[in-house]
């Protein structure tokens, strides 16, 4: 099996050739090609994928990235090489750093950080003061393929991608957007009638939806204005949804409010919208499914029946480098872990990096 035959893959993901790959054999490969698909569906680790796709050219051009062959990737941790300032990809399931070459190029921390992952590209901006405004960058996490954004005319602490590349920015408490696809050259910017401000956006169905006070609003982007449709009422403090921080979520289609208090231990609640009532509904159950929250927002929802996934859970990075909890919806424990490998950076808030992204490989672009 390809786990037995492992061996170390130092170069990049990117389908590049290597003088060092030795030449398909005469013989009939092994395992057959038609077994390969569902071979590669079947690995969790992308250390054990690109072994098995580096075996031979002929499995090389058969085993391309795409959606349906890392359908079965565990989400991972992009974290920080201490005191390198270099990223790497930690599986939270293993407890270790996967051997897997991030395609940077030139584009090394610390002078360019790593904000999210969506769409399988990693979306950087340049952190230099030099470099002030910030320029982003999408880097195809398999691939290497690069999309450039122009510079961004306005602060921002938060970035989300629709499924055709169109990036918007905002800062959790302001009135203004800025958005652009990739190949633009300027970013559009709108802003929302006083007294509207943003919490927060995201993407459900190519839909954008913002959350506005806590109520629900479906936003529509242009040249230089954006128009907001409200689907509910305003909240009194009698059905007011508890919590003390909210952000937008997605689970199978359906729009989600997610709220997070910290008292002794972290508290998620979790409420779906429901259109009939115009209102946000408590709820304890995912499916199956689990939410994973970045430091700033909302990343993405997998399963059910994920490969070493807990279901009816969320998994939220937290304040400290390396941290991260695991929130049972079921019962509401909350299970504190860590990143420990060698290169951590110090468990502290003041350290200069960043905290960890989660990376989806099963949910890059079909």
């Amino acid at each position: 099996m390809a786990t037995e035959k492992r061996r170390r893959h130092d170069g990049p993901p990117a389908g590049a050739s290597s003088s060092s790959t030795p030449a398909a054999s005469a013989d009939t490969p092994s395992p057959p090609l038609d077994l390969l698909p569902d071979i590669a569906r079947r690995l969790t680790s992308l250390e054990d994928f690109f072994s098995l796709r580096a075996s031979c050219r002929t499995y090389r051009a058969v085993l391309l990235p795409s959606r349906p062959l890392l359908a079965s990737q565990a989400p991972l941790l992009l974290v920080s090489l201490y005191p390198s300032f270099v990223e790497a990809l930690f599986h939270p399931r293993l407890r270790r750093l996967h051997r897997f070459r991030l395609p940077w190029g030139h584009h090394l921390p610390p002078s360019r950080h790593t904000l999210i992952y969506a769409h399988g590209f990693l979306v950087t901006a340049t952190t230099a003061a030099a470099q002030y405004p910030p320029r982003l960058l999408l880097l195809h996490l398999f691939t290497g393929e690069q999309q450039r954004l122009p510079k961004v005319p306005a602060p921002f602490s938060r970035i989300i991608l629709s499924d055709d590349l169109l990036a918007v920015l905002f800062l959790p408490g302001r009135r203004t957007i800025q958005h652009c696809h990739p190949g633009d050259t300027l970013w559009r910017v709108g802003t929302a009638d006083a007294p509207h401000v943003f919490d927060d956006l995201i993407f459900v169905g190519g839909t954008l939806y913002a959350l506005v006070r806590l109520r629900l609003a479906i936003l529509e982007l242009s040249e230089s204005s954006l128009e907001l449709s409200f689907l509910g009422g305003e909240y009194d403090e009698e059905n007011r949804p508890m919590g003390e921080r909210f952000m937008l979520g997605e689970c199978d289609g359906e729009v989600l409010l997610i709220s997070e208090q910290h008292a002794e231990t972290v508290v998620y609640c979790v409420f779906q919208w429901v259109s009939e009532e115009g209102k946000w509904a408590t709820i304890t159950s995912l499916g199956g499914r689990t939410l994973f929250l970045g430091f700033n927002g909302f990343a993405a929802c997998v399963g059910p029946d994920f490969p070493e996934i807990r279901g009816d859970c969320i998994y939220a990075a937290g304040r400290r480098l390396g941290e991260w909890y695991e929130y049972s919806l079921a019962n509401g424990t909350c299970d504190v872990c860590y990143a420990e490998y060698a290169g951590a950076p110090p468990l502290n808030s003041n350290s200069p990096l960043r905290p960890p992204v989660w990376v989806f490989p099963s949910l890059m672009q079909a």
